[in-house]
């Protein structure tokens, strides 16, 4: 069954995502919090296109962990690369394939399982995926299979267990059976992903915003904690927006608010401040691994 808002499954509240999915390709609007993860991660993505030359791109599993299912690699699309994604869900791969042709980006969707990824050794030269190493039941294998497949870079990124905002969730909230915390672990993905002709090549911690790291829309948080005020500078309706919704990437990448970056991008006050105040306060992590051979 796929679990939605139509089910009779309840909404999980420490990963929404894993009921809630099939709402955001209803209504697009992200929150503030996602669209702003999503500006990050895309300049994370730039720097390791200019200092990899990367053509291709392979992302996979596509799944993660909030918003519109699918859509991370967009910027690679729009930047000129072949970009092809895996997922195990068809629904999930049909209403992913439908955004990207309404986009006009183009990208091969391929439906597959963690033990069977069906591509040439050395096919991509960019093999990643962004929070969705805990949904993977072999991680050893999966890092096998992915270190064949790619040709120059292997780009790991994972929720930061470490934060405050992930310890309150863990601690209030009932993980789902079928989460492998242990999968997101940097002792245990340096383990799996380095050697056998790759090499760790940098990692760090990104998308360390204003708010805490709470699965929610942060409109809905800022506004229960009396904080709107903060989302003026964003929330304003683009000209070209339809009436009463709100801007999101969707519409970014379309061409019809070209300014959403410049704005979401206002909010990143904390980005560059030291490494004890981002690994406590951060959301993500990131490892760049480098093949050697």
């Amino acid at each position: 069954m796929v679990r939605g808002v139509n089910t009779a499954m309840p909404e999980n509240n420490f990963l929404p995502i894993l009921d809630t999915w099939p709402d955001y390709f209803i209504n697009p609007d992200e929150g503030l919090g996602t669209t702003y993860e999503r500006f990050i991660l895309q300049h994370l993505f730039q720097e390791i296109d200019i200092n990899f030359k990367i053509d291709s791109v392979l992302e996979t599993p596509a799944f993660g962990m909030t918003g519109i299912s699918g859509i991370n690699s967009l910027w690679w699309s729009k930047a000129g690369k072949k970009v092809t994604l895996t997922d195990t869900e068809p629904d999930r791969l049909n209403r992913i394939q439908k955004v990207w042709i309404q986009l006009g980006l183009p990208v091969q969707t391929v439906l597959c399982s963690e033990r069977e990824l069906p591509f040439a050794a050395g096919s991509y030269d960019l093999v990643w995926n962004f929070a969705s190493l805990w949904f993977l039941n072999d991680l050893d294998y999966f890092a096998v299979q992915v270190k064949n497949i790619a040709g120059k870079i292997i780009f790991i990124c994972v929720p930061n267990a470490r934060g405050l905002g992930f310890r309150l969730r863990k601690y209030f909230t009932r993980l789902p059976a079928d989460l492998h915390l242990e999968n997101i672990r940097p002792q245990r993905i340096r383990r799996v992903f380095d050697g056998q002709g790759w090499k760790l090549h940098k990692q760090g911690i990104f998308d360390v915003p204003p708010w805490p790291d709470i699965p929610m829309k942060k409109e809905d948080l800022m506004q229960k904690l009396h904080l709107g005020f903060l989302l003026k500078l964003v929330n304003r309706q683009d000209s070209s927006t339809p009436a009463g919704r709100q801007s999101n990437i969707l519409d970014y990448f379309a061409g019809k608010n070209n300014n959403l970056e410049k704005e979401i991008l206002r909010y990143s006050w904390f980005e560059n401040f030291p490494k004890p105040f981002r690994l406590l306060w951060g959301h993500h992590l990131f490892f760049i691994f480098k093949k050697v051979l």
